[in-house]
This record gives C-alpha cells, sequence and structure tokens, in this order.
C-alpha cells in the first residue's frame, strides 16, 4: 500500500518544527506554567468571530469553580498573540499544543477585564469582556491568531500571581482583504453508535433520553439546524439511528416471533383503532417496530417520556429536512472497507436496509459513503455503486489533493474531498467538538485558504456529539462578507480532477484498524440461527429482518476501537435466538426393552414457544437397531404430541438411541435426548431346544404317573383293606 500511516505521524512532526514562529514557545519573563488542574474552568459561550480592522473583540461565557476553595476578585483578562498563523499545518499543530504553552500577553488595562468578586466551590458567574482590538498584541497582518482569556483570583491557600488559574482559548482570523470570497459547505451529521439489548429492544435508553432532551446532542443538532436561518447545510445520517429513535417513540419493543401482518392470510384479527404515534407497523407497513401477538403492558412514566421526545425529534427533523436529499449512510454506519473485505454482502444488507428506513420515514435519501476515519480501502472505493456519493478526508490522500471544485476522480469514481483539520476542531482546554471552538477552527481555514488563493471549496464534516448548550449559535457567525457557505450538492456536481489509484493513502495499519473477519463471523452466527427460527416457525416472521438489523450496527466503524465489545453483542442475539430454538424439545422414556424381535415406541416433542412450529424427530442409532415412523409434526403454540416408532433388533442386548430435534431441511434445532433399549430377541434354534424340552417333559409324566397311582392305592389299601378299591383286573365271583 503507498503512503503508509507512520508517514502522517512523520509529517505532523515535521509540522511541529514550524512552531517557533506562532508563539507556543514562552519568551524570557513570560507567565510561569500552568498549574497542573486549574481549580476555575472557563468557557467562552461567544465572542467576535475574526478581528476587526479597528473597534473591539468581544468575548463572554463562564468560570466554573471546580475546587474545594471559595476564589475571591477574580478578573478575566484576553489575550491574543502577536504573530499570525499562517498556513493550515501549523494551525493543525497549534490546535493540539499544550494549553500552559505561552501564546500572548494578558490585556490588563483598567476597564479592559471582567472581575467576579467571589466564586464558592462549585458556583459559576457569567463574564462579559470588551477590548479595544488595538489593545491586542494582534498587529493586523494576515492570517490567524490565538485568542482568549485568563483568569486569575486568590484563595485562602494560593494568593493571587502570574499563573492562571482558569483558561480558555482558541482561533480567530484576521478578516481577509482579498476581493474573492471563499466557499465552505456545511455537513451536519447524525451518526451515534446504537446497541440493541439481548431481547432486541434499543439498548441505552437512559443515554438516548439524555441525546433527545432539551440540551442533549440530537436535541443541539437539530437547534443548530433550525438556527441556520437561511444559510444552506446538509445532512448526513446514519439510518440505524433513525430507526431506533421511531422505535423509542413507538414503546421500544422487544424482537418478536409473532406473525408477519403484511403476509396475506396472516392480518391481525381488528380489535381497535390504533392509537396515533409517528410511525408505526400499521402506518408503514414494514420493520420500523416489531409485530408483537399481543398487547405489551403499559408504558412506565419515563417510558411514555422517551417516547414523546423520540416522536416530537423525529417530526422537528422531517420538516427541517424538507425536500433536500439526505446523505444516507450504509445501515448501522457500516465498517465498509472492513465489509468489502470479509463480506460484501452486508454493504449490499446495509444499503438496502438504509434506503427502506428513509422511504419509511418519507425523507428524501441519497446513498453516501463517508467513513468517520475519512480513509476508505482502494477495493471499497472501486467497488462501490456509481450512484453513490463518496466523501473522503483530505488524509486519504498520499498528497492533498488541490481542486479547484473538491472534487476528484478516483478509480472511476468522483470524491468529495472534506477538511479533516476543520473537522477536527479547536484547541484544548475547551473541548475540540465545542460548538464555537468548531466555528472559529472553520472560519481560521477558510480564511487561510483565502490567503493562499486556493479557491477549492471548505466541505466540513461536523460530528454529532456537541457539548455545551450553545450550539444554536453556530451558523450566526457563519455570515461573513467573505464567506460563501453553500450546498454540498452544488460542490459534488463540479467538474473532477483525476487522481491515479497509487494516489489513495491506505496503509497495512489502516487495515489492521479495520473491523476483524471474527466480527463478521459472529454476526453471521445470529443471522444463521435467525433463519432457522424461520424455517421451524409454521407461519412467516420478521425475526430475520430484525436480527439483521442487530447485527448490522455490531459491524459499525464506531466499533473498531471495541471490537470485542461489537462480538459480545452479536453473540447475545445468537444466544437468544438460540434459547427460543432449545425451547422446542424431546423427552424420551428412561428405558425401553424389547420382549421380541420388534416393539413400538415413542417420544414426546414439546413445543415451549407461543407461535407453531413445524419440526422433525430425528433418530440417530448405533446400526444393529432399526426405528421406522415419520417424525415430522405440526405443533401449536405450548403444544406437545408424541412421536410412535416401531423398533427392530438386530441383535440382543443395550442399544443407544440418540433422539435430535431438527427443522423440516433436517438441521438440528439443538435440544436432544438418549434413550436405551435393551433388545430380548430370541432364536428359532431357541424355540426348537424349548419344544424338545417340553415334549421330554410330558413323556416323563405319562410314564411316571400310571406307576405312582398304583402304589398310592396299595398303600390305601394296606391300610383300610375294606375300603380299598377293587382292582379292575381282579375278576368278579358270581352270585349264587
Amino acid at each position: 500500500m503507498p503512503r503508509p500511516s507512520s508517514f502522517r505521524a512523520a509529517l505532523a512532526g515535521l509540522l511541529t518544527l514550524g512552531c517557533a514562529g506562532i508563539g507556543l514557545v514562552a519568551p524570557a519573563g513570560a507567565a510561569a506554567p500552568a498549574k497542573d488542574t486549574d481549580p476555575l474552568v472557563v468557557h467562552i459561550d461567544a465572542m467576535s468571530p475574526e478581528l476587526p480592522r479597528r473597534g473591539d473583540v468581544e468575548i463572554s461565557g463562564t468560570v466554573t469553580n471546580v475546587s474545594d476553595e471559595t476564589y475571591t476578585r477574580i478578573n478575566v483578562h484576553a489575550f491574543s498573540s502577536a504573530t499570525p498563523i499562517l498556513d493550515a499545518a501549523n494551525l493543525a499543530t497549534s490546535a493540539i499544543s499544550d494549553p500552559s504553552q505561552f501564546v500572548g500577553e494578558r490585556v490588563t488595562e483598567p476597564g479592559t477585564f471582567a472581575t467576579i468578586d467571589q466564586l464558592a466551590p462549585g458556583e459559576s458567574a457569567a463574564f462579559y469582556d470588551s477590548v479595544p482590538v488595538e489593545l491586542l498584541d494582534a498587529v493586523g497582518d494576515q492570517g490567524v491568531y490565538w485568542i482568549g482569556v485568563h483568569a486569575l483570583g486568590d484563595s485562602p491557600t494560593t494568593p493571587r500571581d502570574d499563573v492562571a488559574d482558569g483558561r480558555a482559548r482558541t482561533f480567530i482570523p484576521m478578516r481577509p482583504t482579498r476581493g474573492a470570497s471563499q466557499e465552505a459547505s456545511v455537513i451536519l451529521s447524525i451518526r451515534n453508535p446504537v446497541w440493541y439489548a439481548e431481547d432486541g429492544s434499543v439498548g441505552g435508553t437512559e443515554r438516548w433520553a439524555r441525546r433527545l432532551a432539551e440540551g442533549g446532542s440530537l436535541d443541539g443538532v437539530l437547534d443548530m439546524a433550525e438556527s441556520a436561518g437561511t444559510t444552506p447545510y446538509s445532512w448526513l445520517v446514519d439510518p440505524a439511528v433513525l430507526h431506533a429513535i421511531a422505535r423509542l417513540a413507538n414503546g421500544n419493543l422487544p424482537r418478536s416471533i409473532a406473525p408477519d401482518p403484511d403476509v396475506p392470510g396472516q392480518e391481525p384479527t381488528p380489535t381497535e383503532e390504533p392509537t396515533e404515534s409517528t410511525p408505526s407497523p400499521e402506518d408503514t407497513g414494514d420493520t420500523l417496530t416489531p409485530a408483537q401477538p399481543e398487547a405489551t403492558d403499559e408504558p412506565t412514566p419515563e417510558e411514555a417520556e422517551l417516547a414523546a421526545a423520540a416522536a416530537a425529534w423525529l417530526e422537528r427533523f422531517r420538516l427541517l429536512v424538507g425536500a433536500t436529499p439526505v446523505l444516507t449512510l450504509p445501515y448501522g454506519d457500516l465498517d465498509v472497507s472492513a465489509a468489502m473485505r470479509n463480506d460484501r454482502t452486508r454493504f449490499e444488507q446495509a444499503v438496502t436496509r438504509g434506503a427502506e428506513i428513509m422511504a419509511l420515514l418519507t425523507l428524501p435519501s441519497q446513498p453516501t459513503v463517508a467513513p468517520s476515519s475519512g480513509l476508505l480501502s482502494p477495493e471499497a472505493i472501486e467497488a462501490l455503486p456509481s450512484e453513490t456519493t463518496i466523501l473522503l478526508g483530505d488524509i486519504a490522500f498520499a498528497v492533498p489533493p488541490t481542486t479547484p471544485g473538491s472534487v476528484v476522480r478516483l478509480l472511476g469514481h468522483d470524491v468529495v474531498v472534506t477538511s479533516t483539520g476543520a473537522e477536527a476542531g479547536g484547541p484544548g482546554p475547551t473541548a475540540a467538538n465545542d460548538p464555537l471552538a468548531l466555528r472559529q477552527r472553520l472560519l481560521s481555514e477558510a480564511a487561510l485558504r483565502t490567503m493562499s488563493g486556493n479557491t477549492a471549496p471548505l466541505v466540513v464534516t461536523l460530528p454529532t456529539v456537541w457539548r455545551g448548550e450553545d450550539a444554536a449559535t453556530f451558523f450566526t457567525d457563519l455570515d461573513r462578507s467573505w464567506l460563501d457557505v453553500v450546498p454540498l450538492g452544488d460542490v459534488a456536481s463540479r467538474t473532477p480532477k483525476g487522481l491515479p489509484a497509487s494516489q489513495v493513502a491506505y496503509s497495512d495499519d489502516d487495515v489492521s484498524a479495520e473491523l476483524a473477519g471474527a466480527s463478521f463471523a459472529a454476526a453471521n452466527g445470529a443471522s444463521e440461527s435467525a433463519t432457522l427460527l424461520e424455517q421451524v416457525l409454521t407461519l412467516q416472521t420478521r425475526i430475520e429482518a430484525y436480527v439483521r438489523d442487530e447485527v448490522l450496527v455490531t459491524l459499525s466503524e464506531h466499533h473498531r476501537s471495541r471490537q470485542a465489545q461489537a462480538r459480545a453483542a452479536a453473540g447475545r442475539v445468537d444466544d437468544a435466538l438460540r434459547a427460543d430454538l432449545d425451547r422446542i424439545r424431546v423427552e424420551a422414556p428412561r428405558a425401553v426393552t424389547l420382549s421380541s424381535d420388534s416393539g413400538r415406541l415413542g417420544a414426546t416433542l414439546v413445543n415451549g414457544l407461543d407461535q407453531p412450529v413445524t419440526v422433525q424427530l430425528q433418530v440417530q442409532t448405533d446400526g444393529d437397531l432399526t426405528l421406522t415412523g415419520d417424525g415430522v409434526r405440526a405443533l401449536g403454540p405450548r403444544a406437545r404430541t408424541v412421536v410412535r416408532y416401531k423398533a427392530t433388533a438386530g441383535s440382543a442386548g443395550v442399544h443407544e438411541v440418540r433422539f435430535v430435534v431438527a427443522s423440516v431441511d433436517g438441521v438440528p434445532l439443538g435440544a436432544a435426548d438418549r434413550l436405551p433399549i435393551r433388545a430380548a430377541r430370541v432364536s428359532a434354534l431357541i424355540w426348537i431346544a424349548m419344544a424338545v424340552g417340553a415334549l421330554v417333559l410330558f413323556g416323563m409324566i405319562g410314564y411316571r404317573l400310571p406307576g405312582q397311582i398304583r402304589a398310592r392305592r396299595a398303600e390305601l389299601a394296606a391300610a383300610d383293606p375294606a375300603a380299598a378299591p377293587a382292582d379292575p383286573a381282579t375278576p368278579v365271583p358270581e352270585a349264587r
């Protein structure tokens, strides 16, 4: 593979050498290094988006005391760097620099800093500072400057000194002087990891409740979109997230083996009018929500509140989308490079399922591949369907391409190049994906392009997880006279610049970072169990579709750093399905004895499921015993039946018989039982011997019986002559 990932690390190291000119090295007499942990946390909520030629720079935010001491007389001073950052490489290195490094002098003129009288432990206070631009170190040259605030106060154990007790910093561009405006395209993304519980319901409901609540990340991204006004933006969405929210809106029902109501002849019996919800299986006619065989319990107040929040969020999202196509990722934010390497059918499933979800939610959709890493293997690029929109970061190329349209032609596909620098966000100690930090990074990157004469649109994919409650202010200050925000569709439709395949930067390390084949094997194991369960159930269900969704989310690129956890999730699905299959069992007698060379016996099939099944009972013997009979049976819910066989023994002795429950196609389900059969088979020679013995016995009886009778009579005559019976052989004298 060209361009190993170590090259990226080496490039970062070389860029670091250029930082001496941007104020990262403390001069003589600079403030002492920062404490290990600042007792005051400073957050900038709002500020001037660019340095004006004249006038004031405004900064406002909060200071929070996170120590266990009370701080008094807290002064909040603004500062800026004196030397501008002149290119994107140095800007990237500056963004990851140590927050304690000196970058500029504080403004300490009276009236130019805010003062907070007192902050007890855990308390927060707002500040506002307005500083004349001429008092800042920024000298007015073109470029990007550091700007921020330091908080210094007194505490019982630490009197005021030159070391800041709290700090926040970001970037601010000097307003460009070039006449041409710079284009930018902003993409709002909705792509969170989705987990399913063991029963097939959406897992982590407490986290979903926080995300959907006011101030949560999912609520914040809609706030941001609503604040855009007429500023264009695009949506990049994982349909699995929308699907999870739709299921939450409908009560978050578990996986079900109930009959599919859309199959002719399996329609549910009408009972009562369905309650209004958004959406439901009755509304969509598909698998947004599992069909249930019977009414579920009433939801708890927490479940009802979550359902209402999810339904409201979906409705807001629909209104914001309107008729603009949503860039739709493969379902579950699939690891596309890994799927193309291990199991391409999973990619096809994910794309198809994503399109289905968007159609069911009545949202316009454009199939898109946009790895969160910004990288995609050459094999994956080449294999993608031609209608797919591809977004790759500039780090995906051996040399970041320079093209007037930010579109390149690569391996037969048009690829939109995004700015991984702008997407990386702002510098610490503030979170990199803080809305204001991201906005300032975007403006700074755009200003540097304007300075360099690079007219390529700056394409930025923003993260989903927003920190802070000020996401709604993101678009407010993007309205600059020198910045023109355009839809991504305008960028993607521009004439691409051709690039050779050798320009794809995908190393062996990048291959190693992909989901391993074991992840796909675990997912396939669960899918095979679902297929087997579907074959066993007499009526057609949606179990395979439900399980497909559950395992696709375990193949997400989000799980690259926790592959064992994702495989375990797929394993739990498999275990749950196997447990259902094990509920179809066989009960054999403890022992059977045949009194001849053949006989009858039976085994009981038991269906422990609440749905009808059709299975067969397989018989395995040692070869000297044969069981004949039809083992296929259809069992109703919770039913049992006896399967009878004729057993024929070829030899005497104990024979082992094993009963196995299997599908009609002969695939074992898992349940089995053993039966020892004792065969007492008697041969023809034995019967002859027994007959001869009987003849001898009766012959001896006939021979000896008359003699025994005479002897007995003689004994009686001797004892009583008168009573002795006459011998029939003695002649009787005639009467005279």
